[in-house]
């Protein structure tokens, strides 16, 4: 979600009545070129209210533009008009190929905008650049809430999912023949784990923001500048990094709140072992209340269910200066909590090789963002994730969200209030597999058997309730 600015629509004015841009736009005959060094393809969707920040970004391109080493290619799809691909030489964007209306939300779109990059503009290294709207992992199917994924095409009102995003980049690996040496998201709240994962067999190095981006978006003249002939795509991806915090941080793109990291993704396996490690700890014993304080005090984003993981794991051994949290930490971050945590952060460095941001309220970020939502609710999309199916984490929020409804009825029992209690035991006639219930109907067996706390005026029904939820999960 790029925000607009004054600045932005004064750059956009400025692309808009370059004589470049109109001079070359004549479509000439396309022929196979030689390998270079690099290509940079940018998928380029502003079918949408961005449109006017992809001219603009079409014409930081072309400060620099195509060298002896390096290709830039884009494909771009307006809000208004037709889409074409295009090749951007110094000062000159040259329209190669008339294409019509597409929807590039579609991933079909994008495999056959590699092929034709691959086909007429092969190198030794590519750099794609996903360019539009971008929210995270959220499937686009789910009604329920804010819709997520990349690539939005208003148009189609369509947009390409975490799980399309991995057959998208599958294919562009068969024609390519190799990995994407750099994915590059130029989108919002993308830097997460969960599209890391959908990524981690396809790319080498992955860029992008765990906050919004401003408008403006990646300052492509900045970044390219950075590039040099014989430049790996480790010191690149860092490159980026560095030109993106730059650029807003005073610099070209002015002053806004920004984050930029990137990734080396031969290092995610080490992370995700560590996640699951973290997430086998978390699952031992209930942490729900002390958890969901540390969720409370780390960094967020635009969606406050996105949190900044390695903050969140540093809150629990750091010193906050928050006496509360002192205290909560002391009460629960035992020897095994401690090693988890070790490995996670180890795991982190190794994984972040760049990392920035530009503003204070962004300065816990530490270069990568998970979902951990303070109600430990996990919805069914969230679970269709192939990085949910393959690790513990989905399960750790599922089992401290156990511990967080079995400590609230409790609470609700001992005070006389069974309102919790009788919607709870509702839902498991509906749902009696669900292991919670087994959890909470323990926990009242102790509450009354052991504890005797139930108050006197309520002790008939609850004993209806008790008996009521037993008889729902022996079904």
């Amino acid at each position: 979600m790029k925000k607009t600015s004054i600045l932005a629509v004064a750059a956009l004015i400025v692309g808009l009545c370059s004589s470049s841009y109109a001079a070359s736009n004549a479509q000439k005959k396309i022929k196979k070129n030689a390998e270079k060094e690099w290509t940079l393809a940018v998928f380029l969707n502003a079918d949408n209210n961005l449109d006017r920040f992809g001219v603009a970004d079409q014409e930081e391109m072309s400060k620099v533009g195509s060298s002896d080493f390096l290709n830039i290619v884009s494909l771009i799809d307006r809000e208004d008009g037709p889409a074409s691909i295009n090749y951007i030489e110094k000062d000159k964007i040259t329209k190669l190929k008339d294409m019509g209306e597409l929807d590039m939300g579609d991933y079909k779109e994008f495999v056959k905008f590699v092929k034709f990059v691959k086909e007429n503009y092969p190198a030794k290294h590519y750099c794609i650049s996903f360019w539009n709207h971008g929210s995270g992992w959220k499937d686009k199917n789910d009604t329920a809430s804010v819709l997520k994924g990349i690539s939005y095409d208003d148009s189609s009102h369509n947009h390409i999912s975490t799980n399309d995003l991995t057959v998208a980049l599958t294919e562009a690996n068969k024609i390519l023949g190799k990995k994407i040496d750099m994915l590059c998201f130029d989108a919002c709240l993308m830097q997460m784990v969960e599209v890391a994962y959908a990524a981690k067999d396809h790319v080498d190095f992955m860029v992008g923001s765990e906050e919004t981006e401003p408008g403006k978006g990646a300052p492509y003249d900045d970044i390219l500048k950075t590039l040099k002939k014989g430049m790996s795509p480790k010191e690149f991806a860092i490159n980026w990094v560095n030109a993106y915090g730059d650029s807003y941080n005073g610099g070209s793109q002015g002053k806004a709140k920004s984050t930029q990291s990137a990734l080396e993704m031969s290092k995610l396996p080490q992370f995700i072992d560590a996640i699951n490690g973290f997430a086998k700890v978390g699952m031992s014993k209930d942490y729900s209340r002390f958890f969901r304080q540390m969720n409370v005090y780390t960094q967020k984003y635009a969606y406050p269910d996105n949190m900044d993981l390695l903050h969140f794991v540093e809150l629990m051994t750091e010193p906050t200066g928050l006496n509360s949290l002192e205290e909560l930490k002391k009460q629960n971050v035992d020897e095994a909590l401690k090693t988890a945590i070790k490995k996670l952060q180890a795991a982190g460095k190794q994984l972040i090789i760049a990392n920035r941001f530009t503003t204070p309220e962004a300065q816990e970020s530490k270069g990568i963002a998970i979902f951990f939502p303070t109600s430990y609710y996990c919805p069914w999309l969230y679970q269709d994730l192939a990085f949910a199916k393959d690790t513990l984490w989905d399960d750790m929020l599922e089992a401290q969200g156990g511990y967080a409804v079995m400590n609230r009825i409790s609470d609700d029992v001992k005070k006389g209030d069974l309102e919790s209690l009788a919607k709870l035991v509702k839902d498991a006639k509906k749902n009696p597999k669900n292991k919670v219930y087994r959890k909470v109907l323990v926990q009242l067996n102790y509450i009354a058997d052991t504890e005797r706390a139930v108050p006197a005026k309520s002790k008939a029904e609850f004993e209806n309730l008790r008996n009521g939820l037993k008889s729902a999960i022996a079904k």
